[in-house]
């Protein structure tokens, strides 16, 4: 091996690498061929960390202790808090990870909820994204929640993409008839809820009963409305236990049953209590035609739990009664139309 003295001559002479004077002390050894760069490689360096198997690369040292956050364990517990739409207009959108989940995961949207986006015309155009969450269920929707968008097409959607729907809710779906609803009851035998907040439906026959017909193991039921101490037309009549009676004939095995702000009287509700006697939650809420005698109160005793007439809507998300005089109508009429 040659000397240090020759080494530095005819490095001066090509001119290279500048001469360092390091010792390094390794154990009994000393090793002195560090006086030039050119001399530490990749595989000196290696024995150097690791002198029992210098073939073995050294993993990479990181400047922070902190691990390497992994965005695609993150998405379940981020998502479950998000409504379908963030996931498609948002989350979905975050990261390669979370966009190949939001595509090819159908357990994300078992639940599909289309709710509280807001109102107007700019809603028609979201029933083309919701259509695009039915089809990455892979046809396994069980919860399908829509407000104020939609039509009978859209449930017929639905429909054709999956068997096993147990939750509907349809809020302010205006354009969603009694035929649509019944048929979707007819097509989907697990269906355990559903929840119908205003609507344009048929008076002249009881949707709840066709739909108990055709759903007779429903165990969720709300129908609600708003409540008005005014008929909404000349000559309408105030007082209207149709949906009442359909209720009691029609859904033997109910458990819980909402009806915020109907016409129900003192004799529909006796015809629910008798129709249904497997009912452990009541309310009845802003039923301002029902009159708690001591006769009705004895009939409710046996529901577990009961909301009445007068109870506090405090905790109900949604307008219950409307305006009480056709003075406070009028008014929101003219601020509403600006005249």
């Amino acid at each position: 091996m040659r000397n240090n003295e020759e080494i530095r001559r005819n490095s001066e002479k090509r001119g290279r690498n500048k001469k360092i004077r390091v010792n390094v002390k390794f154990g009994e050894f000393t090793f002195r061929a560090l006086d030039y760069l050119e001399i530490v490689n990749a595989p000196f360096r290696r024995f150097i960390q690791n002198p029992q198997n210098p073939n073995q690369i050294p993993p990479a040292r990181r400047k922070t202790n902190l691990a390497p956050r992994n965005w695609a364990e993150l998405h379940p517990a981020i998502f479950q808090k998000l409504s379908s739409l963030d996931v498609l207009a948002g989350a979905g959108r975050v990261c390669r990870s979370w966009r190949k989940v939001s595509k090819h995961e159908p357990e994300l949207w078992r639940r599909i909820d289309v709710t509280k986006h807001g109102y107007g015309p700019e809603s028609v155009i979201l029933a083309a994204p919701t259509k695009i969450a039915i089809d990455r269920s892979k046809c396994n929707v069980e919860e399908f929640w829509i407000e104020y968008l939609g039509d009978d097409d859209l449930l017929q959607y639905l429909c054709d993409r999956t068997s096993g729907l147990k939750s509907l809710k349809l809020i302010s779906c205006y354009d969603i008839s009694d035929e649509g609803v019944i048929e979707l009851a007819k097509r989907q035998p697990d269906f355990k809820e559903l929840e119908i907040m205003l609507g344009k439906f048929n008076e002249e026959f009881s949707l709840p009963e066709f739909v108990g017909k055709e759903l007779p193991n429903l165990k969720v039921f709300r129908f609600n409305g708003i409540w008005f101490s005014v008929p909404y037309e000349e000559g309408e009549e105030m007082n209207d236990d149709q949906d009442a009676f359909g209720i009691g004939k029609s859904m033997k095995e109910l458990r819980c049953l909402q009806l915020i702000g109907n016409r129900i009287t003192n004799k529909g509700l006796k015809a629910i209590l008798q129709g249904c006697p497997h009912l452990e939650t009541l309310d009845i809420r802003a039923c301002h035609n029902i009159k708690m005698d001591p006769d009705l109160r004895a009939r409710c005793g046996r529901v577990k739990t009961v909301r009445l007439p007068d109870n506090s809507l405090e905790d109900y998300e949604f307008q219950a009664e409307g305006s009480h005089t056709w003075s406070e109508a009028e008014a929101m009429i003219r601020a509403f139309v600006g005249n």
